[in-house]
């Protein structure tokens, strides 16, 4: 099966079709928008008839990228009628420590004052999820790290957060292991299809840790 991922819920806009286990195309590209995400992936030569489904991070993440990510996937599940799945954007970025042994810590900044947050587990080579997806203060998260026991990684937008150093044996991945990359949202969606899952692109919604702060606009 053919699977391309998607991911905008960060600054890096990413995609990878993946065939089985075979890179077929993919591309990573830093401050864009999540509106060039098609143009991309003519040029990267993705053709339609190429895609048997379609898998997209669905949040948590920025609000316009989100917002052009999913309505970009679900464009291309409703036009091609193709099966879709939404991906945790802390679950495609824990994927990339997916060779290690132990658990690894997930944090993305979500504003005022507080972080996504997720704790995963890894072990021969596949990812199981510890926690959901949460959204806490720093010192909450502070306390979630102490009690880890063992080697614990951490990765995602880790600036200005050192402090989170509470233990010896914790470890910061490095910058390239802290992205949602669309091959892993690939990865992840191929696991949601096997086990029968898919979204009703209708309905598959943003996973905002808070809610877009609309103000109605009175002449």
């Amino acid at each position: 099966m053919r699977i391309l991922g998607l991911s905008s819920a960060t600054k890096v806009i990413s995609f990878g079709l993946l065939d089985g286990e075979r890179i077929v195309a993919e591309a990573t590209i830093a401050e864009t928008r999540a509106e060039q995400i098609i143009p991309l992936l003519e040029q990267a030569g993705v053709k339609p008839a190429e895609i048997d489904a379609i898998a997209v991070c669905q949040g948590p993440g920025s609000y316009s990228g989100l917002r052009g990510g999913l309505t970009t996937a679900k464009s291309l599940a409703q036009t091609l009628n193709k099966p879709l799945v939404g991906v945790s954007t802390l679950e495609a970025i824990a994927y990339n420590l997916v060779s290690i042994e132990g658990t690894m810590a997930v944090i993305l900044d979500a504003r005022h004052d507080e972080y996504n947050f997720a704790l995963f587990g890894a072990s021969g080579g596949k990812l199981k999820r510890l926690t959901a997806d949460l959204t806490l203060k720093l010192a909450v998260i502070k306390e979630r790290l102490a009690a880890v026991s063992g080697e614990l990684w951490l990765a995602g937008n880790l600036d200005g957060i050192n402090e989170l150093r509470v233990k010896s044996d914790l470890h910061f991945a490095a910058e390239v292991h802290c992205h949602p990359y669309g091959v892993n949202v690939a990865r992840l969606g191929a696991l949601q299809l096997l086990a029968g899952q898919k979204a009703d692109p209708l309905t598959l919604t943003p996973n905002y840790s808070h809610q877009p702060n609309i103000r109605e606009f009175n002449r």
